[in-house]
């Protein structure tokens, strides 16, 4: 027998993912901009209500849907306990391409009308990626703070966007010549940064 809590659960991920379908089946006829709630409502379809239950408003909703889209990538490549090091380092560049290309691949549209606010919330993940990850290295002190962000924003700034540049390239390369021409710069860079 099905439990009130269970079933209630089964209907709130059911709503959420009528919320979330109905979003990316607009989001592949029109621009981000002219998507409303209401238009969102309408196509799950779901009240209004039933909406901001789930979502603030239509920008939680994409921060939301690519939030999970990038970390289902990341989490499938590396655990969150890893040290950054080479290794991470090149599976955070191919776990970028992955995620330009995916996002370019299924969601063109709504890719490119979203660009700037995908950005921002990728990169953000990013930067939490890459802090813990130096964190576990234990190689700063406690007193470190500033230092250890500003290196977290040139490490995830330098990977987001030198594979951005990457993908909107007209003929992309191969993904491990671009491993190629900027892991070196952040492994340099990395090493630099524990010594000191």
């Amino acid at each position: 027998m099905i439990s009130t809590s269970q079933k209630n659960d089964k209907q709130i991920s059911r709503a959420h993912s009528l919320i979330q379908d109905a979003f990316l089946s607009l989001a592949n006829e029109k621009s981000f901009e002219d998507i409303t709630v209401k238009d969102i409502s309408e196509r799950a379809p779901v009240n209004r209500s039933t909406f901001y239950a789930h979502f603030e408003d239509k920008y939680n909703l994409l921060d939301s849907f690519i939030s999970d889209r990038f970390m289902s990538i990341v989490s499938s490549r590396i655990l969150s306990n890893k040290e950054l090091n080479e290794e991470t380092l090149r599976d955070l560049i191919l776990i970028m391409c992955d995620f330009h290309q995916s996002m370019s691949n299924n969601y063109s549209r709504l890719y490119k009308s979203a660009a700037v606010l995908i950005d921002i919330n990728v990169q953000l993940k990013l930067q939490d990626i890459v802090l813990n990850m130096l964190m576990n290295i234990n190689a700063f002190s406690k007193n470190a703070k500033d230092k250890l962000e500003l290196i977290t924003v040139m490490i995830s700034s330098g990977i987001y966007c030198a594979t951005k540049r990457w993908h909107n390239k007209d003929t992309l390369k191969d993904t491990s010549l671009l491993v190629e021409e900027i892991l070196p710069f952040m492994i340099s860079g990395l090493k630099s940064s524990i010594k000191n």
